[in-house]
Protein backbone atom coordinates (compact mmCIF):
# COMPACT_ATOMS: atom_id res chain seq x y z
CA UNK A 1 0.00 0.00 0.00
CA UNK A 2 1.14 3.63 -0.30
CA UNK A 3 -0.25 6.66 0.75
CA UNK A 4 0.64 10.55 -0.99
CA UNK A 5 -0.14 13.61 1.07
CA UNK A 6 1.73 16.58 2.13
CA UNK A 7 4.61 15.69 4.92
CA UNK A 8 2.55 16.94 8.31
CA UNK A 9 -0.06 14.76 10.02
CA UNK A 10 -3.18 16.54 8.64
CA UNK A 11 -6.02 14.64 7.17
CA UNK A 12 -3.90 11.46 6.74
CA UNK A 13 -2.85 11.06 10.13
CA UNK A 14 -5.78 8.84 11.45
CA UNK A 15 -4.90 6.66 8.28
CA UNK A 16 -1.44 6.45 9.50
CA UNK A 17 -2.10 5.50 12.87
CA UNK A 18 -4.57 2.88 11.79
CA UNK A 19 -1.63 1.03 9.86
CA UNK A 20 0.51 1.92 13.08
CA UNK A 21 -2.06 -0.44 15.05
CA UNK A 22 -2.34 -3.18 13.03
CA UNK A 23 1.54 -3.48 12.28
CA UNK A 24 0.81 -3.03 8.30
CA UNK A 25 3.75 -2.25 5.97
CA UNK A 26 3.24 0.32 3.47
CA UNK A 27 5.29 3.89 1.89
CA UNK A 28 4.51 7.35 2.09
CA UNK A 29 5.02 9.70 -0.47
CA UNK A 30 5.43 12.94 0.93
CA UNK A 31 4.23 15.75 -1.74
CA UNK A 32 5.76 19.05 -0.78
CA UNK A 33 3.20 21.98 -0.46
CA UNK A 34 5.56 23.90 -3.17
CA UNK A 35 5.54 21.49 -5.60
CA UNK A 36 1.26 20.23 -5.06
CA UNK A 37 0.66 24.37 -5.46
CA UNK A 38 1.81 24.28 -9.24
CA UNK A 39 -0.14 23.56 -12.38
CA UNK A 40 1.47 20.07 -12.75
CA UNK A 41 0.99 19.15 -9.11
CA UNK A 42 -2.50 18.37 -9.30
CA UNK A 43 -2.44 16.75 -13.01
CA UNK A 44 -1.03 13.45 -11.85
CA UNK A 45 -4.02 12.64 -9.47
CA UNK A 46 -6.87 14.45 -11.28
CA UNK A 47 -7.53 11.15 -13.52
CA UNK A 48 -7.91 9.10 -10.30
CA UNK A 49 -9.99 11.82 -8.23
CA UNK A 50 -12.93 13.45 -8.34
CA UNK A 51 -11.11 16.85 -7.76
CA UNK A 52 -7.44 16.16 -7.14
CA UNK A 53 -7.21 15.82 -4.04
CA UNK A 54 -4.76 14.44 -1.21
CA UNK A 55 -4.54 12.07 0.66
CA UNK A 56 -4.77 9.38 -1.77
CA UNK A 57 -4.37 5.42 -0.71
CA UNK A 58 -2.98 3.03 -3.67
CA UNK A 59 -3.58 -0.75 -3.10
CA UNK A 60 -2.92 -2.70 -5.78
CA UNK A 61 -5.11 -1.34 -8.50
CA UNK A 62 -7.33 0.21 -6.01
CA UNK A 63 -6.79 3.71 -5.74
CA UNK A 64 -9.10 5.54 -3.05
CA UNK A 65 -9.06 9.34 -2.75
CA UNK A 66 -11.17 10.80 0.31
CA UNK A 67 -9.99 10.73 3.98
CA UNK A 68 -13.11 9.14 4.94
CA UNK A 69 -13.24 6.76 2.74
CA UNK A 70 -9.38 5.68 2.91
CA UNK A 71 -10.07 5.31 6.93
CA UNK A 72 -12.83 2.76 6.49
CA UNK A 73 -11.39 0.78 3.60
CA UNK A 74 -8.40 0.46 6.09
CA UNK A 75 -10.59 -0.45 8.73
CA UNK A 76 -12.19 -3.45 6.50
CA UNK A 77 -8.83 -4.47 5.42
CA UNK A 78 -6.83 -4.52 8.64
CA UNK A 79 -9.61 -5.87 10.90
CA UNK A 80 -10.35 -2.98 12.38
CA UNK A 81 -13.88 -2.39 12.45
CA UNK A 82 -17.08 -4.42 14.30
CA UNK A 83 -18.26 -7.73 14.00
CA UNK A 84 -21.59 -7.06 13.47
CA UNK A 85 -24.16 -4.22 11.64
CA UNK A 86 -24.68 -3.26 15.47
CA UNK A 87 -20.91 -2.92 16.30
CA UNK A 88 -19.98 -1.21 13.18
CA UNK A 89 -23.30 1.36 13.43
CA UNK A 90 -21.27 2.20 16.82
CA UNK A 91 -17.98 2.52 15.32
CA UNK A 92 -19.23 4.44 13.01
CA UNK A 93 -21.19 6.90 15.68
CA UNK A 94 -17.68 7.07 17.81
CA UNK A 95 -15.53 7.97 15.00
CA UNK A 96 -18.13 10.67 13.45
CA UNK A 97 -17.84 12.19 16.50
CA UNK A 98 -14.05 11.74 17.07
CA UNK A 99 -13.87 13.27 13.75
CA UNK A 100 -15.97 16.29 14.40
CA UNK A 101 -14.34 16.74 17.28
CA UNK A 102 -10.84 16.78 15.24
CA UNK A 103 -12.37 19.21 12.68
CA UNK A 104 -13.01 21.76 15.09
CA UNK A 105 -9.59 21.47 15.99
CA UNK A 106 -8.07 21.89 13.00
CA UNK A 107 -10.28 24.50 11.89
CA UNK A 108 -8.67 26.38 14.74
CA UNK A 109 -5.20 25.94 13.40
CA UNK A 110 -6.29 28.30 10.64
CA UNK A 111 -7.95 30.75 12.80
CA UNK A 112 -5.44 34.17 12.06
CA UNK A 113 -6.90 34.76 15.61
CA UNK A 114 -5.92 32.37 17.10
CA UNK A 115 -3.35 33.18 19.65
CA UNK A 116 -5.59 36.22 20.41
CA UNK A 117 -8.34 34.00 20.98
CA UNK A 118 -6.78 31.24 22.70
CA UNK A 119 -8.39 32.02 26.12
CA UNK A 120 -12.02 31.60 24.31
CA UNK A 121 -11.23 28.45 22.50
CA UNK A 122 -9.71 26.89 25.22
CA UNK A 123 -12.66 27.22 27.49
CA UNK A 124 -15.03 26.42 24.24
CA UNK A 125 -12.33 22.84 23.82
CA UNK A 126 -13.10 22.50 27.61
CA UNK A 127 -16.98 22.44 27.41
CA UNK A 128 -16.40 19.70 24.43
CA UNK A 129 -13.94 17.54 26.19
CA UNK A 130 -16.58 17.70 29.32
CA UNK A 131 -19.30 16.48 27.11
CA UNK A 132 -17.21 13.91 25.43
CA UNK A 133 -15.85 12.30 28.45
CA UNK A 134 -18.88 11.48 29.76
CA UNK A 135 -20.06 10.80 26.14
CA UNK A 136 -17.27 8.03 26.87
CA UNK A 137 -17.76 7.28 30.47
CA UNK A 138 -21.84 5.96 29.29
CA UNK A 139 -20.62 3.96 26.03
CA UNK A 140 -16.44 2.87 26.77
CA UNK A 141 -16.10 -1.17 26.65
CA UNK A 142 -13.08 -0.40 28.75
CA UNK A 143 -10.69 2.14 29.79
CA UNK A 144 -8.57 1.83 26.72
CA UNK A 145 -10.88 1.19 24.54
CA UNK A 146 -14.15 2.50 23.21
CA UNK A 147 -16.42 0.23 21.42
CA UNK A 148 -14.98 -3.25 21.63
CA UNK A 149 -13.32 -4.70 25.33
CA UNK A 150 -9.82 -5.12 24.66
CA UNK A 151 -9.41 -4.22 21.09
CA UNK A 152 -9.14 -1.19 18.43
CA UNK A 153 -10.98 0.18 15.93
CA UNK A 154 -11.79 2.52 13.65
CA UNK A 155 -13.19 4.61 16.39
CA UNK A 156 -10.11 4.84 18.97
CA UNK A 157 -7.16 6.35 16.28
CA UNK A 158 -9.94 9.38 15.36
CA UNK A 159 -10.94 10.17 19.48
CA UNK A 160 -7.29 9.68 20.42
CA UNK A 161 -6.16 12.05 17.72
CA UNK A 162 -8.81 14.54 18.74
CA UNK A 163 -7.96 14.52 22.24
CA UNK A 164 -4.12 14.91 21.28
CA UNK A 165 -4.97 18.17 19.66
CA UNK A 166 -5.77 19.44 22.21
CA UNK A 167 -2.59 18.14 24.02
CA UNK A 168 -1.27 20.94 21.82
CA UNK A 169 -3.13 23.77 21.22
CA UNK A 170 -3.80 23.98 25.56
CA UNK A 171 -1.50 22.50 27.64
CA UNK A 172 -2.79 20.85 30.99
CA UNK A 173 -6.57 21.24 29.89
CA UNK A 174 -7.07 17.20 28.77
CA UNK A 175 -5.54 16.21 32.28
CA UNK A 176 -8.47 17.79 33.58
CA UNK A 177 -10.70 15.13 31.93
CA UNK A 178 -9.07 12.22 33.77
CA UNK A 179 -10.66 8.82 31.53
CA UNK A 180 -10.01 11.03 28.33
CA UNK A 181 -6.91 11.50 29.50
CA UNK A 182 -6.14 7.66 30.05
CA UNK A 183 -7.86 6.18 27.07
CA UNK A 184 -5.40 8.79 25.05
CA UNK A 185 -1.92 7.95 27.09
CA UNK A 186 -2.69 4.18 26.50
CA UNK A 187 -3.55 4.58 22.45
CA UNK A 188 -0.90 6.06 21.90
CA UNK A 189 1.35 3.59 24.28
CA UNK A 190 -0.05 0.46 22.22
CA UNK A 191 1.70 -1.28 20.36
CA UNK A 192 3.02 -0.52 16.41
CA UNK A 193 1.65 2.98 17.82
CA UNK A 194 3.91 3.91 20.10
CA UNK A 195 7.03 3.04 17.61
CA UNK A 196 5.19 5.02 15.18
CA UNK A 197 4.83 8.21 17.10
CA UNK A 198 8.09 8.07 18.81
CA UNK A 199 9.86 7.08 15.94
CA UNK A 200 10.89 9.70 12.71
CA UNK A 201 8.37 8.93 10.47
CA UNK A 202 5.65 10.83 12.09
CA UNK A 203 5.23 14.23 10.66
CA UNK A 204 6.72 17.23 13.00
CA UNK A 205 3.98 19.64 12.57
CA UNK A 206 0.16 19.21 12.64
CA UNK A 207 0.06 21.38 9.10
CA UNK A 208 1.41 23.64 7.08
CA UNK A 209 3.47 26.89 8.13
CA UNK A 210 1.05 28.88 6.60
CA UNK A 211 -1.45 27.98 9.23
CA UNK A 212 -1.61 30.46 12.03
CA UNK A 213 -1.10 27.38 14.36
CA UNK A 214 0.29 23.46 13.89
CA UNK A 215 3.06 24.37 11.20
CA UNK A 216 5.80 24.58 13.97
CA UNK A 217 7.20 21.73 15.25
CA UNK A 218 6.99 22.86 18.69
CA UNK A 219 3.41 23.31 18.08
CA UNK A 220 2.72 20.05 17.90
CA UNK A 221 2.28 17.11 20.74
CA UNK A 222 5.17 14.96 20.81
CA UNK A 223 5.78 11.71 22.42
CA UNK A 224 8.27 10.32 24.45
CA UNK A 225 8.59 7.46 26.98
CA UNK A 226 9.17 8.08 30.18
CA UNK A 227 12.87 9.35 31.15
CA UNK A 228 13.47 9.65 27.52
CA UNK A 229 14.41 13.60 26.69
CA UNK A 230 11.75 15.04 24.39
CA UNK A 231 12.12 14.48 20.65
Amino acid sequence: MKLTYFPVRGRVEPARLLLALAGAAYDFEATPVETWRRPEGKERVLARTPFGQLPLLEDGATVICQSGAILRYLARKLGLYGSTLEESARVDEVFETGLETWAEASAACWNPEFHARRDELRAATGARLERLEAYFLRTHADAEHWVLPGRYTLADPMMALACEYALAQHPGLLEGFPALHHFTTAFFAADGVRQYVRGDQRPRTLTVQRAAFGGKPEEAHHWSDPGAPAP
